[in-house]
């Protein structure tokens, strides 16, 4: 346990008592009591079910070659320290700025009403934490991350300069609703009235709802595909084209196919912003190629750094979705000899469609390791391995994530690939394990 987690109180993010609380009344008053930190920047904000993570990365990355102020992010979850959630310049809030900032949030939790009054939840105070430290730090633009959905998640009571939305898929269905339909409509919530909204390649039936919402609002919308796209330039680089500016051909610091859908949507949204702040095309061109060249985000299908470590790769999939993104980049590097074996070191919180994410990577992993994280909505060994045997997946079971590795390596043997997979705890239990602190 790092010596900044030591001392944060460790509450689950949804709340005192382990639920959420949806509503932004409390995020609000908080705001409203201290002088409203919220409002000392611009928020460009970013909502979906997959690729949020690595958008908002890509759009901090071009808007740090742009801005003259100190650009911020705001994201979740971490994946070994609480720290990485929040951070200015690239660098983290210091483990004793944050500790202070929490039991400051916390005290103003409990003054803000009776006793018999639900508290703020711990995403609740993270997020005030965050705007706070922002407002200290003297932020010009900050990048957020949506946590859970967008009509009551905490992000929401910010003011967005810009609105996105990345991806709509099933995931969180007791919060969000089991539809697509549903969940589309919760993530359209962040659209403001007159803020330009950017969105991914949408289905048919969330983009129906997003797009109505907008013209409720009578919000611009760009759309990936239709008024922005990227083009494949050589083997391994994309350019992207955007209303009025275009930026020169790339090479993505994040390996995967469906990062370059990521990357282009980042840098529609930060030309939105950009164009709207007077920055030259020409510009934004160079800074959002060094963006895209340069921008990190851990966890999501990267290697696992570090000594030891080679042919192991991790990734935060957690829904099938994800899983069938991951199974094609599996396959790529199986199609290249990159790879002769798969191992999947595998675990996955037990609210998550288990069987579904399985039946997506079951043809292309050709073993898995199943362990159980320390987490408290964890999946049990026996949910795991019966779950397996469902599916019909050749597995070997692990009492924690250090015997697990042990046994994939083994399993893996020379010229296999070892994938840490199904849960972005499972990812933080990989780095805790074998790598340590994220810079």
């Amino acid at each position: 346990m790092t010596g900044g987690i030591a001392r944060i109180p460790q509450r689950s993010s949804a709340g005192a008592a382990g639920t959420i609380r949806p509503g932004l009344e409390r995020i609000r008053a908080a705001f409203e009591l201290t002088g409203h930190p919220e409002r000392s920047f611009r928020t460009i904000h970013i909502a979906g079910t997959n690729g949020k993570g690595s958008t908002a990365a890509f759009i901090e990355a071009v808007l740090r070659r742009l801005v003259t102020g100190p650009v911020a992010l705001y994201t979740s979850p971490h994946l070994v320290s609480p720290e990485e959630r929040i951070r200015v310049a690239g660098r983290k809030i210091p483990a004793e700025a944050l500790s202070r900032t929490l039991r400051k949030a916390s005290a103003l939790s409990r003054a803000m009403g009776p006793e018999s009054a639900p508290p703020a939840s711990w995403f609740e105070e993270m997020t005030w934490a965050a705007c706070d430290w922002f407002r200290k730090s003297k932020a010009a633009v900050v990048v957020m991350e949506a946590g859970l959905g967008g009509r009551w998640d905490a992000t929401n009571a910010c003011n967005p300069a810009v609105s996105v939305i990345t991806t709509v898929g099933i995931d969180h269905s007791e919060w969000l609703g089991g539809t697509l339909r549903e969940i589309a409509g919760e993530k359209a919530e962040i659209i403001r009235r007159g803020i330009p909204v950017v969105i991914g390649a949408l289905r048919r039936i969330p983009r129906g709802v997003v797009i109505r919402k907008a013209e409720e609002m009578e919000s611009p919308v760009w759309e990936l595909g239709r008024d922005f796209r990227w083009e494949e330039f050589g083997r391994d680089r994309i350019r992207v084209r955007l209303p009025g500016a275009e930026v020169p051909a790339a090479r993505l610091s994040m390996a995967g196919v469906f990062q370059r859908d990521n990357a282009a949507i980042a840098c529609a949204a930060a030309w939105r912003w950009a164009s709207a702040s007077g920055v030259d095309p020409g510009d934004f061109a160079i800074a959002a190629r060094e963006g895209m060249e340069s921008a990190k985000w851990p966890g999501r299908f990267s290697p696992l750094p570090g000594r030891g470590n080679a042919g192991a790769w991790v990734d935060g999939a957690h829904n099938p979705d994800a899983a069938r993104a991951l199974a094609r980049e599996l396959r790529a590097r199986k199609a290249v000899n990159e790879a002769a074996r798969i191992i999947a070191l595998w675990s996955m919180l037990r609210d998550k469609d288990i069987f579904g994410f399985l039946k997506e990577l079951r043809g292309t992993v050709d073993g898995w390791v199943v362990f159980p994280m320390e987490h408290e909505r964890a999946a049990s060994l026996d949910e795991l391995s019966g779950a397996c045997r469902r599916i019909g997946c050749a597995f070997r079971a692990a009492e924690n994530f250090d015997d697990g590795w042990t046994e994939a390596r083994k399993w893996a043997r020379r010229g296999g690939l070892v994938i840490v997979c199904g849960s972005l705890v499972a990812v933080g239990e990989a780095y805790r394990s074998r790598v340590g602190e994220i810079p």
